[in-house]
């Protein structure tokens, strides 16, 4: 009995299917904003200016001007950064709808941080001159979850009105003397902290900023009635230094101290107070600039038999070290 052979169209479906599936495989993975509706966001920080645009599946770019130091910072905050360092490629190019080559520009290293990728001086400089002209920096590379390159695509679209809000900004704090300029009431987002910690059912901030990374932060313990750091809270300390360091977009540091709920209101403030203090000496001896830093104190409500438990009460005499954009 002779075998059936398959229709020559059934054959050429199957061709095209494989050969598909063969391109999807080796396709790059694209995360872009669409256009129509991209958004860049300009806003003033308590220590510098910034611009913000926010890529819902892949992370948040940010552009940071710090008033003290005169200078720009440029980075990619993934939303899945990798497990490990990996090698990727920055890239120049026109936007879907423009025409021309795409440009390479330099290597990358693309760390396993929430700062998954910073720029020099010198390369923030030229990205921005890039989306001003109307072309699109790409960031490539290939994830170690995955065979698939990722490419993150900056695009130009909305990018000159934010930047003239961003320049204006920055006007602004040079014309104005740095002591006040930092001294801004705070705003949930311009602490670093994403939209699901500001509470309420919506953007609670100025202008509606997107989903902002959350900054260096962490919090530093004490005993009973005592302000003296302990090799614990030394070690947290030197390493929210550490990670300070490697985040500059965040300009200022909040020392808030705490006491526990139990003894006199007057007596804990000036524990708490001390504690910051003593905490914001650490910090200086670190390497942090002292007008960088601002200290509060504030009490636990409750005394006697309200304050809590052992543990609770451990967890209240501590300082939490934030940091704002």
């Amino acid at each position: 009995m002779m075998p059936k052979i398959a229709p020559a169209s059934l054959i050429a479906a199957l061709l095209l299917s494989a050969l598909g599936a063969a391109h999807a495989a080796d396709a790059s993975q694209v995360y872009r904003n669409d256009p129509h509706r991209a958004q860049w966001h300009a806003f003033e920080g308590r220590s510098g200016c910034h611009l913000v645009h926010e890529l819902p599946q892949a992370g948040v770019a940010l552009i940071s001007y710090r008033h003290a130091d005169g200078r720009q910072y440029l980075s990619f905050f993934a939303r899945r950064p990798p497990r490990k360092e990996l090698e990727g490629t920055l890239y120049i190019a026109p936007p879907p709808w423009g025409g021309g080559g795409r440009q390479r520009v330099e290597p990358l290293r693309v760390h396993p941080s929430p700062r998954t990728v910073r720029f020099s001086r010198q390369t923030t400089q030229r990205l921005l001159e890039a989306l001003r002209n109307g072309r699109e920096p790409q960031i490539h590379y290939t994830p170690s979850y995955s065979d698939r390159p990722v490419t993150i695509a900056l695009t130009p679209a909305a990018f000159r009105p934010a930047h003239r809000q961003y320049l204006g900004c920055i006007d602004r704090q040079e014309r104005v003397d740095a002591g006040v300029a930092t001294r801004g009431a705070i705003i949930p987002g311009r602490t670093g902290e994403p939209l699901a910690d500001a509470g309420g059912s919506g953007p609670t901030w100025e202008g509606n900023l997107p989903r902002l990374p959350r900054g260096p932060q962490t919090e530093v313990y004490f005993a009973t009635g005592s302000a003296a750091l302990t090799r614990d809270a030394l070690e947290r300390i030197r390493e929210f230094i550490r990670h300070l360091e490697g985040n500059p977009h965040w300009g200022v540091v909040l020392a808030t101290g705490y006491a526990d709920a139990r003894g006199e209101p007057e007596i804990n403030q000036r524990l708490a107070r001390a504690r910051a203090r003593a905490v914001r000496d650490e910090l200086i001896r670190g390497g942090v600039p002292e007008e960088r830093i601002e200290i509060e104190a504030r009490l636990h409500e409750g005394s006697g038999a309200e304050a809590g438990s052992a543990l609770e009460l451990a967890e209240q005499r501590r300082v939490e070290l934030r940091t704002a954009l």
